[in-house]
């Protein structure tokens, strides 16, 4: 089973308003501040946005998306407030939805799309425990033309209490995406929650080198 989690590292712990999700759900509304998807499809493969909607904009899309694409299994929880959703960021070592937990202990493998702030450059780090699935994907990733490298210590995912390492194998991979980058996934480099249907040929284009990845494992 691969999950993908989609994450974006624009916060961390230490900025975080809530240590976890308990402490979120007491003071804030499900479907009015924030909205938890899933679909279920090949369960060996889970995709996960738990950073997703108006937290780290284009995630949930990715997640799901690849989990179209590949008839997998996905998992978002997005940030729907009007302003601040910053404050719906809980850091992936802490994060504890129990459907989330749930999907992410099922599986063998596990993919955690992350974001970061970098406005300038289009780039993706790759991180995790599972080297050889996020091998897999960097080369994809740079066969289609896509700026990747080896991910920094502050995003490499390669926390044991990391979310994406909590499957059966206990490993998985965290793709880090630039603010630049996640941009350019939709038309007008505008990732705005009224404009992110409209995907761009490069959005189609990373989805792709994503399935050719897990395809190479």
């Amino acid at each position: 089973m691969i999950i993908i989690a989609i994450l974006l590292a624009t916060g961390t712990s230490e900025n975080d308003t809530y240590e976890n999700f308990k402490e979120l759900s007491e003071h804030e509304h499900q479907d009015e501040d924030y909205r938890i998807r899933s679909g279920k499809g090949n369960p060996d493969v889970m995709l996960i946005a738990i950073h997703g909607g108006g937290i780290e904009p284009g995630t949930t899309e990715l997640a799901e998306q690849s989990a179209l694409a590949g008839e997998y299994s996905f998992y978002s929880f997005q940030g729907i407030k009007l302003t601040n959703n910053t404050e719906l960021h809980i850091t992936s070592t802490n994060f504890d939805e129990s459907e989330a937990l749930a999907l992410v202990s099922d599986s063998l493998y596990t993919v955690s799309f992350h974001g970061y702030e970098d406005e300038v450059e289009k780039h993706t780090y790759v991180g995790g425990l599972d080297k050889r699935l996020s091998q897999s994907i960097e080369k994809e990733l740079k066969n289609a033309g896509f700026l990747v490298s080896d991910a920094p210590k502050e995003f490499d995912g390669k926390d044991k209490d990391n979310i994406v390492n909590k499957n059966k194998q206990e490993k998985g991979v965290q793709l880090e995406i630039s603010t630049a980058q996640r941009k350019a996934f939709f038309e007008d480099n505008d990732f705005l929650s009224e404009n992110r249907e409209n995907q761009t040929e490069e959005f189609d284009n990373y989805i792709e080198a994503i399935q050719k990845g897990l395809e190479g494992v």
